[in-house]
């Protein structure tokens, strides 16, 4: 009895102590810190509410190297010190260069349409920071786990939007900028929802059909500047090859580096651009990747788009059924 009565009392006072440490008199394994609001002013001018959830940036939560042409480490920097150097720039180029918060629309390789709301600093701030901005022709970005986007000069620098109505049509655009994000938040479009994150590429879209949530790199460790120009993708080619071809019969688009690019093609002899139709949308589901069937004389031009390098030039395949 004596037993029983000192392992109940024991029971009790154990649940009264993890009762107290719970912040709602439930069980929790973290307390959550308090949020205040602090105001941001968004792309299009308008003040927008931000959860305050930053962490200490006198501490070095992450670091990033920025590697010059020549390979040498050509700065270095934490949340800190980035917010320091950004804010010492003197450049004219006005919102592309500070602090940025913006919801971003994205596509997927499913693909699918998601968004992320996301506040850092942008790119061109950081290459002004490390001094090589002028120089950059292309930027690889490169995670901790070894995973790496390159970008050309124009496709990080080009014009870039978040679409309302993303992977349907481009009406209510917003002009964002390329930033190294450290709050951010997938798969929602509110920006007082972001919370503090390891730093990641986040971009906009050139269109609302564009895929750039596979170039998006979390936990970045390295940028890595070249001053060479780039290169250009190779053209695509078709499986039958050009030609006769049996009526009905279907022709496939190929390419060397089929998951690292989209082609896109036209059938009505006008020439290919990125929104024109996209032949291999989905990595995930190869159903979608149609080949094309021919039924009647047809032409077949085809422009090849992935990031890291230039387009490739226009492939003009053509094919003629036979009775």
């Amino acid at each position: 009895m004596k037993t029983n009565y000192f392992l109940c009392l024991i029971l009790s006072l154990l649940l009264l102590s993890l009762a107290a440490c719970s912040p709602a008199g439930g069980f929790s394994g973290q307390m959550q810190p308090p949020q205040t609001q602090v105001s941001e002013v968004s792309a299009t001018g308008e003040s927008t509410d931000v959860a305050d959830n930053r962490k200490d940036i006198d501490g070095d939560g992450w670091r990033i190297r920025v590697v010059n042409p020549d390979g040498e480490e050509a700065w270095s920097f934490t949340e800190a010190e980035l917010i320091k150097a950004v804010d010492s720039i003197d450049a004219p180029l006005s919102d592309s260069v500070g602090q940025f918060a913006h919801v971003y629309s994205t596509v997927n390789n499913w693909p699918a349409a998601r968004y992320y709301a996301a506040e850092g600093y942008s790119v061109a701030s950081v290459l002004i920071a490390s001094g090589l901005y002028e120089s950059a022709q292309s930027v690889t970005f490169r995670g901790n786990d070894g995973y790496e986007v390159s970008l050309t000069r124009e496709q990080l620098f080009a014009p870039q939007y978040s679409y309302p109505h993303v992977n349907e049509k481009g009406d209510g655009a917003e002009a964002v900028y390329p930033i190294i994000a450290y709050r951010w938040r997938e798969g929602t479009d509110d920006l007082s929802g972001v919370r503090d994150e390891n730093p990641c590429l986040i971009f906009g879209q050139r269109n609302p059909f564009e895929h750039t949530n596979p170039a998006f790199v979390e936990n970045i460790s390295e940028i890595i500047i070249s001053d060479a120009p780039c290169e250009t993708w190779p053209m695509a080619s078709t499986f039958p090859m050009p030609g006769p071809i049996a009526r009905g019969e279907t022709v496939k688009l190929q390419h060397p580096d089929y998951g690292l690019v989209k082609m896109y093609y036209t059938l009505d002899g006008s020439e290919p651009t990125m929104l024109s139709a996209m032949y291999n949308p989905s990595t995930y589901q190869p159903e979608l990747n149609r080949p094309i069937p021919i039924t009647e004389p047809t032409t077949i031009k085809v422009i090849v788009c992935g990031y890291g390098k230039a387009d490739s030039g226009i492939a003009v395949f053509e094919f003629a059924p036979n009775d």
